[in-house]
């Protein structure tokens, strides 16, 4: 089978029985498609929550990793996968391990790269969904892949039918990400998944025109965004959830921003927001503290 992936054409050569999974963010997309069982070894970053998929992918064997850094060629190949699914590489790429005889896919939501920057996705929604039916056709479980695919669309839908009903008050929007409580902001533009989600449920991006992924905006430009609410993403590992909130609410430069002002900002954990499954979950949170 070729399948398109990130712009280029990989071919499996028989169904895989034996993957090497890298990211948390992979493994609940393959434990979606209905795959779990055929991983060998899934590599999620240290900490990472995995949602519902948490259970059986503790079955799995386990090699945790801090970043992509940590993944070799060499410990790849010494695994003897027929199939690596990723969220992404760093110091070789998937024609490297294409020479040993191994296929890679990667998620589509990070096409382009990973980290800050640019994105070669424009639908990181449409993208997941899509990612969990090309696994589902690679490893020969499409009708359980399908029908996941389908009850994460409608989850979905069901956040996007409710904000229609009942839209929320102060839409302008910014999703700012906060590392640690003195760090310089990172904000979202329309190519990052929490752009969709805060669309999702009834809000708007002020940073919509932004054709990013991620950026650091100047403080300027974000006071004269003049955001309504404010969405706090971090890293649960470096910064807990009181501590987001003081570090926007203690930075007098932001004071006059009316989301601080007015005390409406809602915080979100990092990996919520990425394009594995926990992206569905991460919208129906949203909505839940929107709704409360």
């Amino acid at each position: 089978m070729t399948v398109r992936n990130c712009g280029r054409d990989v071919t499996i050569e028989k169904r895989p029985e034996k993957l090497y999974v890298i990211g948390g963010e992979a493994g609940t997309l393959v434990h979606a498609a209905g795959g779990t069982d055929r991983i060998g070894t899934f590599s999620p970053l240290a900490g990472e929550p995995l949602g519902d998929a948490e259970e059986a992918l503790k079955q799995r064997t386990q090699a945790p990793i801090k970043s992509s850094k940590d993944i070799s060629r060499e410990a790849i190949i010494a695994a003897s996968p027929d199939l690596v699914v990723t969220y992404g590489l760093n110091e070789f790429g998937p024609e490297d391990l294409a020479e040993a005889g191994i296929p890679t896919l990667v998620i589509s939501g990070y096409c382009g790269g990973f980290g800050a920057g640019q994105s070669d996705v424009t639908d990181p929604l449409g993208e997941l969904f899509s990612d969990v039916e090309t696994l589902g056709k690679v490893l020969g479980t499409g009708e359980q892949a399908t029908r996941a695919a389908a009850g994460l669309r409608d989850r979905v839908e069901a956040v996007r039918e409710k904000a229609r009903q009942t839209p929320p008050a102060n839409r302008e929007t910014a999703a700012v990400f906060v590392a640690t409580s003195d760090s310089p902001l990172g904000a979202y533009g329309r190519r990052s998944m929490v752009h969709q989600q805060l669309e999702g449920v009834g809000l708007s991006n002020v940073f919509e025109g932004t054709d990013e992924r991620y950026f650091e905006p100047n403080t300027e430009s974000l006071v004269s965004s003049a955001p309504k609410r404010l969405i706090a993403l971090y890293e649960p590992g470096d910064i807990d959830e009181k501590s987001v909130r003081e570090a926007l609410t203690g930075r007098s430069e932001l004071a006059t921003i009316p989301a601080i002002a007015e005390g409406r900002v809602l915080v979100l954990d990092f990996y919520y927001s990425g394009h594995g499954t926990l992206a569905v979950d991460g919208i129906e949170r949203l909505a839940e503290q929107l709704g409360g």
